[in-house]
């Protein structure tokens, strides 16, 4: 098995696990029934979300060439991270199975939403871009997912071609949630209209428990994979 697909087994996973963000497709959505643009709407909140995504990439692969080049990359202190790391996903599932409404915070972006449409396109560039940079930003979960990964990437060391289809891959199933729509709503706008109230109802009511059975799911596992390399199992 070469080196890629066994970074790509490694970081599949958790870019799907990144990818579950109730909050961040409830926000999208809503933005895209109020705008009279929802093209560069999407776009521009689209770039925002790339823009973090890249940045925490970017921290993670620092953080994983941190412990290769220290001499930290030894078993006992990845199985120790994922320890904590796992411990942290699973507060975070336990905070939102108990959560009335969808991730803490979301609600101070709608303030962004409603842009009149008489400003000119670079202020709703503008405007939508920070609504998706700030969305991602204060996305814990997903930040947590994406360092994880990334620090895999930086770990492997595999060389700058299989670092930029790693990167590409998790940069790919990390946003699905906002590339999914957004193509709906550049190919099939009359379709996607009809879709965003009723989703955005659903998403309302079961987004915390989405959310939050991943976050179990997931915490457990790394937290067992962690146990398993510190031979306590």
């Amino acid at each position: 098995m070469s080196v890629l697909s066994q970074l790509l087994i490694q970081i599949i996973p958790l870019s799907w696990a990144a990818a579950v963000s109730p909050t961040a497709l409830s926000l999208f959505m809503v933005m895209m029934s109020l705008t009279d643009n929802p093209k560069l709407a999407g776009l521009s909140f689209y770039f925002g979300a790339i823009t973090v995504l890249l940045v925490t990439v970017f921290i993670g692969i620092l953080l994983g060439n941190g412990l290769s080049s220290t001499g930290h990359s030894d078993p006992a202190t990845i199985a120790s991270i994922d320890l904590f790391l796992g411990a942290i996903l699973v507060l975070l599932g336990v905070r939102n199975l108990f959560s009335k409404g969808g991730e803490s915070g979301g609600s101070a972006l709608f303030k962004y939403l409603n842009v009149e449409s008489t400003v000119s396109n670079l202020s709703k560039f503008s405007r939508f871009f920070t609504v998706g940079l700030l969305t991602f930003l204060i996305n814990f979960s997903t930040a947590i997912f994406v360092l994880a990964a990334s620090r895999q990437i930086g770990l492997a060391k595999a060389g700058l071609f299989t670092d930029i289809i790693s990167i590409l891959v998790l940069t790919i199933i990390t946003l699905a949630v906002i590339e999914v729509p957004l193509l709906f709503f550049l190919f099939l706008p009359e379709t996607a209209a009809k879709a965003t109230k009723p989703m955005n109802r659903w998403i309302n009511k079961n987004g915390s428990y989405l959310i939050a059975g991943f976050l179990l799911a997931i915490g457990i596992l790394v937290m067992y994979n962690g146990a398993v390399r510190l031979g306590l199992f």
